[in-house]
């Protein structure tokens, strides 16, 4: 009699512990089950923008507004794919302020072979890389060997559009002048990043197409001059697992002295001019100048996590492009260049950025296939 009883209370026992984890179960689902699949509801809406754009901003469309088709010629409908190849010369110089002491200022260069890039863009939207080849042309035997990659984003629009690049270089030789020879210091372990977002107005954009030479989105037939604008933000690391100079150069520049980092955030507010010359309705020269006084946001660093104030100053800064080329409605070929150069005071010191790129650049357009429209539609806003 007593075992059946005991029995009886296990069964009685195990029938009340499943049934709570019944009533858990009922619980989980009636009420954070719910709440889950709104989450799930919520996520998807942000993950797909056509989604977004109907619920957030249901009035919202872009309203065409064309240019001058007697100037300019557009094609939406067009999927342009190019290649180019370009001989990049980077260099940063590091001198004394006034005459400075013989020997001391350091000039760093690369050394980079031939950069192959490939891009694309469809209607308002470009993309594009590079990256260096395997050529060997252009080396120089007693420099360092470099390494170059960049990647570039575009929203170009006919009267405004925006950039954002990425640009990494590893590798510089220190090149110094001794009377009338020089001095190679290798610097494989150099690296420079920068990241730079750059909006541009375009204030005749009717007639003149600032991006035709460009992005190729748009074609020039008529020759126009244009002014335009450009503001960006910009920032720069140049940094070495030793410090940047030597111990013999550092009694000259106290400032830098052994700092192994050199941390810039530029603001860019720059005027600029442009023109687009066209023979014969398909070969154009276009050139573009921009000229501006940069604010310097700048660091010297002995660690990365180092805490330091920034200090300010203005950097003058000119920024050019120039090319020659042929464009007709489906092909378009071309050599360019493009110069940009910084020169400016830091604390203790004068810095020099050179930047040049010289090459030449096919493409092509084709029919846009149905999945780039699909996916264009989707993503963009309406009307666009």
């Amino acid at each position: 009699m007593q075992a059946w009883r005991f029995r009886e209370v296990r069964v009685r026992m195990f029938c009340m512990m499943v049934g709570r984890i019944i009533s858990v179960l009922v619980v989980f689902w009636l009420v954070l089950v719910p709440c889950w699949g709104q989450e799930k509801k919520r996520e998807n809406v942000l993950l797909h923008p056509d989604k977004f754009y109907r619920k957030y901003m249901p009035g919202f469309r872009v309203k065409p507004n064309p240019p001058d088709t007697a100037y300019i010629k557009t094609y939406p409908n067009y999927l342009s794919a190019n290649m180019h190849v370009l001989s990049p010369a980077i260099q940063m110089q590091v001198r004394q302020r006034g005459d400075g002491t013989p020997g001391v200022a350091s000039t760093f260069k690369t050394n980079i072979t031939d950069v192959i890039g490939f891009a694309a863009s469809y209607r308002f939207i470009a993309a594009g890389f590079a990256f260096l080849s395997n050529s060997g042309m252009n080396l120089r035997s007693h420099y360092v060997r470099s390494r170059y990659r960049t990647a570039t984003i575009k929203y170009s629009g006919a009267a405004r559009s925006f950039q954002f690049k990425y640009i990494r270089i590893r590798g510089f030789t220190d090149v110094r002048q001794l009377g009338d020879r020089e001095r190679y210091v290798l610097r494989p372990d150099m690296v420079s990043k920068e990241f730079q977002f750059e909006g541009m107005h375009n204030f005749s954009w009717r007639k003149y197409s600032y991006i035709a030479p460009i992005t190729f989105a748009q074609r020039q037939v008529k020759s126009r001059v244009g002014f335009l604008l450009k503001a960006g933000a910009y920032y720069t690391q140049i940094s070495g697992d030793s410090a940047l100079l030597n111990a013999r150069q550092r009694p000259y520049f106290k400032e830098l002295n052994d700092a192994r980092i050199l941390r810039t955030v530029g603001a860019r507010i720059a005027p600029g001019i442009g023109c687009n010359l066209v023979f014969r309705k398909r070969i154009y020269f276009s050139l573009a100048a921009f000229t501006s006084a940069d604010l310097y946001f700048y660091k010297y660093l002995q660690h990365p996590d180092e805490k330091r104030a920034a200090q300010t100053h203005l950097v003058f800064v000119l920024d050019s492009k120039a090319g020659l080329g042929y464009h007709t409605r489906r092909f378009y070929a071309g050599v360019r260049y493009d110069l940009e150069q910084r020169n400016g005071p830091l604390k203790g010191l004068v810095i020099n950025n050179v930047y040049q790129y010289t090459g030449i650049e096919l493409g092509y357009r084709f029919d846009a296939p149905k999945i780039v429209k699909k996916v264009y539609k989707k993503t963009m806003p309406p009307g666009m």
